[in-house]
């Protein structure tokens, strides 16, 4: 190394050694995709634990001790709402105060609810959501608990929403030249996904999570599909596929995976804007 490499190393380590240490916001999501916008939102300044383990599902999660423990020594709590996640209620009840609660659902205008109430959770699949009501309220959460590194956050969420107009734009463009826009899903995850790119639920496996459709519900599927010239059931790896698989089979057409949580460990879906770029070549192979 040169002496002026040298220097240059030098340099950075005094600063390292001198400069104070940061004491990082200890946050929690109930949700894989959540607890990745914020780490794009807090990067070295958060740490960012969550509660909903790879593979389950957030419609069935009971949460354990050691959950409480990881919610106890949060100073943020990310949640989606609208019924999703109310296992976190037990959690959030046991707390012992200064939690700030940040849940995305608020404020948005939901499919299905009544009179303002109820309505579809899945907002986190639909980018544009995530983008202009999920960051800017995780950003505000995070300065609340760390003010001195506002900056950095809104710095930070700038270049993260850009990644997400340039994720819509990619799923948009992907997905328009279809000319099938029918699909049949699992369970109701998608719809707000197909709200923004012009897709259309005709038919789910199961309406309620763990209520297998009777012989009557898989008969009438099996038409639908036949009918809509459809030729992929959309699963998901939080689910049994055996009754969707069946169905495809049935009406001679194929499963696919779609995956609306992912996790850390998970090839291609460790990251909100990769599992998001997935299940949109996911769902361009079900329509082509």
């Amino acid at each position: 190394m040169s002496v002026r490499g040298v220097m240059a190393a030098l340099s950075v380590l005094v600063v390292a050694i001198a400069a104070p240490g940061h004491a990082t916001v200890r946050v929690v999501a109930t949700i894989f995709p959540l607890a990745d916008v914020v780490r794009q939102v807090g990067r070295e300044h958060v740490d960012v634990a969550t509660l909903l383990p790879a593979g389950a599902s957030p419609h069935t999660f009971e949460p354990t001790p050691a959950q409480m423990r990881a919610l106890a020594q949060a100073r943020v709590c990310v949640r989606v709402g609208a019924g999703l996640d109310n296992w976190a209620e037990k959690l959030l009840a046991a707390h012992g105060g200064g939690l700030t609660v940040v849940t995305v659902t608020d404020g948005m205008e939901l499919i299905g609810a009544v009179d303002g109430h109820g309505g579809d959770p899945h907002v986190w699949l639909d980018p544009v959501r995530v983008r202009d009501v999920a960051v800017p309220a995780i950003v505000a959460a995070l300065s609340a608990a760390d003010p001195e590194a506002r900056a950095a956050f809104e710095h930070a969420a700038a270049e993260f929403q850009a990644a997400l107009t340039q994720l819509d734009t990619d799923v948009r463009n992907a997905l328009t030249p279809l000319t099938q826009r029918e699909y049949i899903a699992f369970h109701s995850a998608w719809r707000y996904f197909g709200q923004r790119y012009g897709l259309h639920e005709i038919a789910v496996v199961e309406p309620f999570p763990g209520k297998e459709p009777s012989a009557y519900e898989v008969a009438s599927i099996v038409d639908r599909a036949r009918a809509a010239h459809i030729h992929a059931v959309l699963i998901e790896p939080q689910f049994n596929p055996a009754v969707a698989q069946q169905i495809a089979r049935e009406f001679g057409g194929v499963a696919l995976v779609v995956d609306p949580i992912g996790g850390l460990n998970i090839p291609e879906r460790n990251h909100y804007i990769d599992l998001m770029r997935y299940n949109a070549r996911v769902f361009s192979e079900a329509l082509r």
